[in-house]
């Protein structure tokens, strides 16, 4: 959890939804879209979220090579273009994150596949 870096903000009201939904199932379902150079958190930031709120030690990742034409990038937002040296800046900035629902990661042709892990697993000391 501590050398994962989001670059987008979340909207809480979704994360107050997730987090009684995980709580309630007592699992995670999906990992983490991490990108394995610096971390950056691409999709999963409400997740991730819901993972500090409850006091998360560890979590679920699947790295990916973000240069890999695999990893598409795009936006969700009209008035924004987002590339990836983009994604990058904010993820390595403290401040400046991207405002929520900015980017839409794609990963072509590899299948992210599900952990359904228990919440007790990630708690525990590393």
């Amino acid at each position: 959890m501590k050398l994962i870096k989001p670059h987008e903000e979340v909207c809480r009201d979704y994360v107050l939804k997730l987090y009684h939904e995980v709580v309630r199932d007592k699992m995670l379902v999906k990992p983490l879209l991490v990108e394995d150079r610096y971390y950056i958190l691409l999709d999963g930031h409400h997740r991730y979220a819901v993972l500090k709120m409850l006091g998360a030690r560890l979590a679920p990742v699947f790295l990916v090579d973000y240069d890999s034409p695999l990893i598409e990038v795009y936006s969700w937002r009209n008035d924004w273009n987002v590339t990836k040296e983009i994604v990058v800046n904010a993820g390595l900035s403290r401040s400046k994150k991207l405002p929520y629902k900015t980017s839409k990661h794609v990963v072509r042709d590899i299948v992210i596949p599900e952990v359904n892990i228990p919440l007790r697993r990630l708690m525990e000391d590393e």
